[in-house]
């Protein structure tokens, strides 16, 4: 009825006769309700041509008020108008080209309208996706395709959220091994570009299960926008994320169809099989658009992509050449200034000419003025200078005391950094570079961050706040100086203040690096000390729909699920990260190894290792970046395996090649000189303990191994220089102390020991080693009384350390309360499940019994909690020979051999070194004479306000004993339960 009235209304006019059909909702099940219209238009028509006029002002209307016909916010799908006259008319109309002109001009501003509304709403989805809001921003773009089904543009917006969303999800299901990928990295020769298999194609692509949504919007948009080569870009893109190379190939094949030399196309091609190995195709690829020389095709991610592999191959001259070349056809000011940051690294890293590096990072300003990540560069750049000046310093002058300037490096080093920092961005409060931050295309607080970090690392809160509040003010909707300011609030306790600085950043813009700092201090402190992981999950989830190449939110979910007892979530978080192809990409690696090595899969863990030794090797290419420090985390892990594993010379290999490719890393420096001592090469291992803290003063662990070494060797007053110097530079290490402290209580001088244990404890009390070593040097002189109460302190402070369950065992064993011994081992392993000297210590129990099948079942159990551990070998084999068990005999033999290459009869090698330790030790006790050169040097150059001799001879340990207060009922005592 209501279209018959508008068809009444409509045919009352005399000039012409019209039909408006409606297509309502397919169920028929509601009126449509619209806007009344103005009809007082119509009445009293009579020409022609203000009769169309008319007919299309009801069109209009109509067509407005369908649009928003359903108050409930559902869209009415295929809703149109169509309007008809008769013949005569019509042909009339035809005539009158005035008025056809009008009919034609009036569709053109229909259609107008109509993209002008597309964009709008474009515009409101994209600032939705920009605020998180992804449910919505996904609504709005389906309404847009529903008004315009061939916007490329929405297709495109709308397959990448819900690509990003699977590659975020971290349940996802996917191979453990990328087995094409795998395949083509093994095989030597590359592959052919243009060689595709024939059946695959997109719409196979898009049927293959299990079934994408993902795959379903891209290819509906490339069925509505065929020729739009960004579809086909991101569609390539994503199935390369899912490691799906064959289909990616076809799909990045199918773009080249279209332009065979698109920029984004050839990079993100030549990316794949970059890391299929497929090294020269990836060349050609990059190549392909800087050789066409035409505008626009020259980006910053081609040169600098073909750059790094230039550099990794040793083409340098080559590299050089090709930035020189390309940076001037680059249009953009943030892409040509990218370029001139990856010259400038080039310049100082590989051909150590800082002037060079100096010169292109100012040319990078001038083309950019007030560029905030070339100033930053600029300012790294003078404190590395002051690192080489004092290189050159030291290889100049070999006197020792000319040498004592080494000790304030950093300090000088971070002091130019800072100047450089303070004159940028004061000159930037003043307001003398306004308009040179209008002309630049990077406009963010990265200076006054940047600065900040370093008040920081000095501990000078204040200063950092007040720093992070003047960015603030000049660049009110950066994020990353909220998030900068919430990290300085948790520094400081601050706790509820962090939230609030994290929720601000959040607001303007959500990003990765903010979720995932408010999820760890939700793991940290959560509110009312009650950790929601449910909470976190979720932090962590959209901070991988934001960024799912993001490496440190794996790290952190990871580990969470780990902690958490969910060990298969944890391998997949980490499995998922390494299939995304983070960007920090030895972080991801590192961690997933460590998983492995955590449950005992040594050799899956080593094989994790090397492949990302492989692709740190294949991304980074040594580029300066915080993913440095990461990828040496990498060899290191590597070479402790194998130095843990027995393999000293491996071990040597790996810790070499790591300090070639990563310079002189204290970490590496350490892990060879550990090797070496292991090889027997004392004097080579001394030069490389020398070299490891002159690189970082504060490495406690260095001057610690060194000390033991020292000790082994039975040189004390050596060995005790070092400890004081490890200790002057670092008197927080509880390893120290203790190693110190053990030194003298073996050469007999229990006093002196005693007192560094007391000083150890009150400098670092809650190093419970410390503890555990202090109650058995107690033990050794029969105090038990003291050594309970020791040891109980160490198990109120952290339950979950094997070893003080072990010294309690032995201490009750010692008070011949032989009944208690068995209850606390037991006690001892639900509280340290993964200790393998619990194991074997009730194993020994066990054999005493008698019960010989429960011994081993704990000794098999042992083994598989710590694969490593060598006295489980040996305790094993003595119970197996024992019983006469040649075959169990055999099998454990071929077991050992294969983690440790040696005989499981035998003892294990630590076995013999504690033994000769302690003869060596019990002979001497005397001074050694005269310190070394080296080591006299370095204790000159320690001027460090600590006089060790007063820290301990303030101290009474008796009352510090008397002191400690715990619960009898950790340990138990003969009247009490466990």
């Amino acid at each position: 009825m209501f279209v018959m009235g508008y068809r009444n209304l409509i045919s009352s006019c005399p000039i012409l006769l019209a039909t408006i059909f409606l297509a309502v909702d397919s169920n028929l099940s509601k009126c449509l309700a619209f806007a009344p219209l103005n009809l007082s238009r119509i009445g009293g028509v009579h020409s022609t041509s203000s009769g169309i006029q008319s007919l299309h002002t009801i069109q209009r209307d109509l067509h407005l008020n369908l649009e928003d016909a359903d108050s409930s916010g559902n869209r009415i799908k295929g809703s149109t108008i169509v309007i008809a006259s008769d013949d005569s008319k019509r042909r009339s109309h035809q005539g009158a080209g005035k008025n056809t002109s009008k009919y034609d001009s009036y569709n053109k501003k229909n259609k107008v309208g109509n993209k002008y509304k597309v964009r709008t709403m474009f515009r409101q989805a994209k600032e939705m996706e920009r605020t998180g809001q992804w449910h919505q921003a996904c609504k709005h773009l389906e309404r847009i395709l529903e008004i315009d089904p061939y916007d490329s543009y929405s297709h495109l917006a709308l397959a990448r959220l819900k690509s990003r969303r699977e590659r975020s999800t971290s349940g996802e299901k996917r191979p453990s091994i990328d087995n094409e990928k795998e395949a083509v990295i093994k095989k030597n020769g590359n592959s052919d570009l243009k060689e595709s298999r024939g059946d695959i194609n997109p719409a196979a692509i898009a049927q293959t299960k299990p079934i994408s949504e993902a795959r379903q919007y891209f290819y509906t948009g490339t069925e509505k926008c065929p020729k739009s080569i960004h579809i086909w870009q991101a569609w390539a893109l994503h199935e390369d994320s899912l490691g799906n190379i064959s289909f990616a190939r076809t799909l990045f094949q199918r773009a080249l169809e279209i332009d065979d030399s698109n920029p984004y196309v050839c990079h993100g091609y030549g990316l794949l099989e970059h890391q299929c190995g497929n090294f020269d195709a990836a060349i050609e690829l990059w190549q392909r658009p800087l050789k066409s020389r035409q505008k626009g095709k020259t980006t910053a991610a081609l040169v600098c992509s073909l750059g790094k592999l230039m550099v990794a191959k040793g083409q340098l001259l080559e590299a050089r050449k090709l930035y020189m070349e390309n940076v001037l056809l680059i249009d953009s000011q943030r892409e040509a200034t990218e370029v001139y940051l990856a010259a400038a690294w080039l310049e100082e890293k590989h051909f150590k000419n800082f002037s060079r590096a100096e010169e292109l990072l100012n040319l990078a300003l001038r083309v950019s003025p007030g560029n905030s990540r070339a100033t930053v560069a600029l300012a790294k750049l003078a404190g590395r200078k002051v690192d080489a000046q004092r290189l050159k310093v030291d290889r100049s002058n070999i006197n020792a005391e000319k040498k004592s300037s080494k000790q304030d490096v950093e300090r000088r080093r971070n002091d130019a950094v800072k100047t450089r920092l303070q004159e940028a961005c004061r000159g930037l409060v003043n307001g003398k570079r306004e308009e040179k931050i209008m002309k630049s295309d990077v406009k963010d607080g990265r200076l006054f961050n940047a600065w900040a970090k370093l008040e920081v690392k000095d501990k000078c809160f204040e200063a950092a706040r007040s720093i992070l509040r003047q960015g603030m003010e000049l660049f009110p909707y950066d994020q990353s100086l909220r998030q900068a300011a919430g990290k300085v609030e948790e520094l400081v306790g601050n706790y509820t203040g962090a939230r609030d600085w994290y929720s601000a950043s959040l607001l303007i813009s959500p990003s990765a690096p903010t979720l995932v700092a408010y999820a760890m201090l939700e793991i940290s402190h959560p509110i009312g000390n009650e950790f929601n992981q449910s909470k976190v999950a979720r932090l962590f989830d959209e901070a991988l729909l934001l960024d799912p190449r993001h490496g440190p939110v794996y790290n952190a979910y990871g580990n969470m699920e780990l902690n958490m007892g969910n060990i298969e979530k944890a391998r997949q978080v980490y499995q998922n990260g390494v299939f995304a192809n983070c960007r920090d990409v030895a972080s991801v690696y590192h961690g997933l190894a460590m998983l492995e090595l955590s449950l005992g899969n040594v050799e899956t863990a080593r094989l994790v290792l090397m492949k990302g030794l492989k692709e740190v090797r294949i991304h980074d290419s040594g580029m300066d970046t915080n993913r440095r420090s990461r990828a040496i985390f990498l060899v290191q892990s590597l070479g402790m395996i194998e130095l843990n594993c027995n393999q000293a010379a491996k071990a040597k290999t790996i810790f070499e090649m790591g300090i070639a490719q990563h310079g002189n890393s204290t970490q590496l420096l350490l892990g060879a000189a550990l090797s070496e001592g292991k090889l027997g090469n004392e004097d080579s291992a001394r030069n490389l303990f020398e070299r490891a803290v002159n690189v970082d003063r504060k490495h406690a662990q260095a001057w610690q191994s060194w000390g033991v070494m020292e000790m082994r060797a039975g040189k004390y007053q050596t060995a005790k220089t070092l400890f004081e110097c490890g200790i002057k530079n670092d008197h927080l290490h509880g390893a120290l102390w203790q190693a110190y402290a053990t030194m003298e209580s073996r050469r007999g001088n229990t006093e002196v020991a005693r007192a560094l244990f007391a000083a150890g404890v009150v400098k670092c009390p809650d190093h419970v080693p410390l503890y555990q070593a202090w109650a058995c040097l107690e033990l050794r002189s029969f105090n038990c009384d003291k050594a309970r109460t020791l040891i109980g302190e160490a198990l109120t402070r952290k339950k979950t350390q094997g070893s003080s369950w072990l010294v309690a065992a032995k201490i009750e064993e010692r008070a011949g309360n032989d009944g208690l011994v068995g209850l606390i081992l037991e006690r001892g392993l639900e509280h340290a499940p993964r200790s393998a000297k619990l194991y074997c210590a009730k194993a020994e129990i066990e054999v005493s019994r008698g019960r010989i099948d429960v011994a081993r079942e704990l000794l098999e159990k042992g083994l598989k909690v710590d694969p490593l551990h060598a006295p489980l070998y040996h305790s094993l084999a003595e119970l197996e020979a024992r019983v006469f068990n040649i075959e169990g005999l055999a099998r454990l033999n071929k077991r050992a051999a294969e983690v440790f290459n040696t005989n499981a009869m035998e003892p294990a090698p630590a076995f013999e070194s504690m033994k000769v330790l302690g003869n060596r030790l019990r002979r001497s006790s005397v001074s050694s004479g005269k310190l070394p050169t080296s080591v006299a040097t370095l204790a000159r150059m320690i001027a460090v306000d600590i006089d060790i001799d007063e820290e301990i001879s303030d101290l009474d340990p008796d009352s510090l004993i008397e002191s400690m207060h715990h619960d009898d009922n950790i340990i138990g005592d003969p009247g009490s339960e466990i």
